[in-house]
């Protein structure tokens, strides 16, 4: 207890002397008021400090994404124009090559008669599942897929013919894989094709 009550007074003996200057007599509180409203100012500020700066990010953000939104609209707008000044012959191959409706018949018929001209036989067509919904008018169409299987066999040489003609077929269709196998019979290939035509939705 002394040992404490020594280390108070010792404490005591240095602060009493400042206390008597006459300025801390003076001003002491006016600045222990000044210092208390600095703190109470500080804290009440700093939350209302920070709420700002996320509001100027926000801010910048939006406008960020506003422009990309704007360069978007004015993109489109210059790539309608560009469409209709095509001649009318360019419209019609892109409306074949990429129809605004399924066209399942457009598909079936290109990769038979595809298959009839390189004297490939059609073993197999199957269509994967296609959920179709209605068409909004004047909506922006988007670019949707008819996925399919396809096997023929033929020979080698008919093979390549067949699948560069699809390649330059007037229906857009795309081979994601294929593969090849020899046929249960003469000396034929069976070709295995995993594909894909397109159209807008």
């Amino acid at each position: 207890m002394r040992n404490e009550a020594s280390v108070y007074s010792r404490y005591f003996t240095y602060i009493k002397p400042v206390t008597r200057l006459p300025i801390v007599r003076t001003y002491g509180s006016t600045i222990f008021t000044l210092i208390i409203m600095l703190i109470l100012i500080f804290f009440a500020i700093k939350p209302t400090v920070e709420t700002i700066l996320v509001l100027q990010k926000k801010l910048t953000d939006t406008e960020s994404v506003l422009q990309k939104v704007t360069k978007k609209t004015n993109d489109l707008s210059i790539g309608k124009q560009n469409y209709d000044n095509l001649d009318s012959a360019i419209k019609n191959k892109i409306q074949t090559a990429i129809p605004d409706n399924v066209g399942l018949k457009s598909v079936i018929q290109t990769l038979e008669q595809t298959a009839l001209r390189n004297d490939a036989s059609v073993s197999a067509l199957q269509i994967q599942p296609l959920t179709l919904e209605p068409k909004i008018s004047h909506a922006i169409g988007t670019i949707s897929e008819v996925k399919f299987t396809f096997n023929i066999e033929a020979k080698y040489q008919n093979m390549i013919s067949f699948l560069q003609d699809i390649n330059t077929s007037s229906r857009l269709i795309t081979i994601d894989s294929l593969s090849l196998s020899k046929a249960s019979e003469g000396s034929g290939l069976i070709m295995s094709i995993i594909g894909k035509g397109y159209f807008i939705k």
